[in-house]
């Protein structure tokens, strides 16, 4: 996707929820819906593209209003620099996030060690595939 494209995709979103009484918007645009975080871009439609001035808005017409691209990644110009991780990556991210999530207790060698051991490849290889994933999505 181009950026004009990802704009053009968060303008389509905003627009099917005009006059529906909502004081701001906020598109997130995810390659993966495992993603942790945004891979492409986060829109922001407010009074002036302000997300902190949404109380001050009228969610019934939207005078004012404006799409403010809080956050559009690189990998919507330059996507040839990033690569798609693949199903296995984003397998071992999700349990490598689940297995250290609130657990301080934990090191991360250990969790990256069992998960070679239960998915039968190098803890290296393993860490690399958890990488991947966030590689990705901050590409």
């Amino acid at each position: 996707m181009t950026r004009q494209q990802v704009t053009d995709a968060a303008l389509q979103i905003v627009e099917s929820h005009r006059g529906q009484g909502w004081q701001a918007l906020s598109v997130v645009i995810t390659y993966d819906r495992r993603e942790v975080v945004p891979s492409f871009a986060v829109f922001e439609w407010a009074p002036d593209g302000r997300w902190s001035d949404a109380a001050k808005g009228d969610g019934s017409s939207w005078p004012g209003y404006r799409l403010n691209p809080a956050q559009v990644r690189e990998k919507l110009v330059q996507p040839s620099d990033c690569r798609v991780p693949t199903e296995q990556a984003y397998v071992l991210n999700a349990e490598f996030n689940d297995a250290t999530e609130d657990n301080l207790e934990v090191s991360e060698e250990a969790v990256l060690a069992d998960l070679a051991k239960r998915h039968r490849i190098s803890a290296a290889r393993a860490g690399e595939l958890v990488v991947a994933v966030e590689d990705w999505t901050l590409c």
